[in-house]
């Protein structure tokens, strides 16, 4: 459990309450399909596939390759990169081959209430990007697509560099955007997420940057043993969102881990948050005694 798990459960004496608080104190969720952690400290957003996820900055450090355990790393300089892991092999943009290995469910700890006001269990991935340092443009990112495949056998071997057939990967458990291109050929990022890679401790590869919460259920039935197959593209709101498109170094992806301890640095707002909730819940509370002498 991270901290923060001890005040999400505080926050929610029943879950109908919760839920009612919730409807009043909507969570810092960005416009629309965005979610843009330059300006938040979290947010959530609905994949088409498995459901609502959390996303949060994050600030572990250190986080250069060899402390931060990455399974995935992928770099296109200066364009769009998309990858996805595999012990067997680089494939489409990935890089560094000790930095993309093989992932199982055993691997990924259930991490539960990860903040005030966001509760059931979750697991979670930590993106340690590397981009340009602070005052450059650059330095900013969009996630626009995260795909995660389960399996019980390794099916990389009918992928390769065959973007379009990831879904031989295995069953798709979540998806941030429904498919990868639409009829003409363009990525579907109608849903992404934007981050500034300095406004943790450090730029670049020194600090990680965010984490994204995946909902236990979305993995069903997928054993413990089974592969897990992650993709992430990144970089093509460019054109939309100047600044966004991948640069400098490869970004690092690690499947969070049971002894990892992972904060919300949020500067006040789910104290803020669970405060509010706190006062909506004690306003149902006093509506409903003064119902009940009425």
């Amino acid at each position: 459990m991270i901290a923060g798990s001890v005040m999400g459960k505080l926050l929610t004496p029943s879950l109908a309450l919760a839920a009612a608080a919730l409807v009043l104190i909507p969570a810092p969720k960005a416009v629309g399909d965005e979610v843009d952690l330059t300006t938040s400290d979290s947010g959530l957003i609905t994949g088409t596939v498995g459901g609502t996820a959390f996303v949060t900055r994050s600030d572990t450090m250190p986080a250069g390759r060899g402390v931060f355990d990455p399974f995935l790393s992928l770099n296109k300089n200066g364009g769009i990169e998309r990858a996805y892991n595999t012990g067997n092999g680089l494939f489409l943009d990935a890089q560094v081959p000790a930095s993309n290995t093989d992932l199982h469910m055993r691997d990924l700890a259930i991490i539960t209430d990860p903040a005030p006001g966001v509760t059931g269990s979750f697991y979670g991935f930590e993106l340690n990007a590397n981009e340009t340092g602070n005052g450059n443009i650059n330095r900013l990112l969009s996630i626009d697509n995260i795909r995660i495949y389960t399996s019980p056998t390794d099916n990389v071997a009918s992928v390769g560099d065959t973007e379009s057939a990831l879904d031989s990967l295995g069953k798709l458990r979540f998806a941030l955007n429904e498919g990868l291109k639409d009829a003409n050929g363009n990525y579907i990022i109608d849903n992404w997420i934007k981050i500034d890679s300095t406004l943790g401790s450090t730029s670049g590869s020194g600090s990680s940057d965010m984490t994204v919460y995946i909902p236990t259920d979305a993995f069903g039935d997928a054993d413990k043993d089974d592969l897990v197959y992650f993709y992430n593209l990144n970089g093509v709101h460019e054109s939309a969102d100047a600044g966004t498109e991948a640069n400098a170094g490869p970004e690092y992806w690690r499947a969070i881990q049971g002894t990892d301890v992972s904060t919300v640095p949020d500067g006040g707002n789910t104290l803020a948050l669970m405060s509010s909730a706190l006062v909506a819940l004690g306003f149902v509370a006093g509506r409903r005694k003064m119902m009940n002498n009425a």
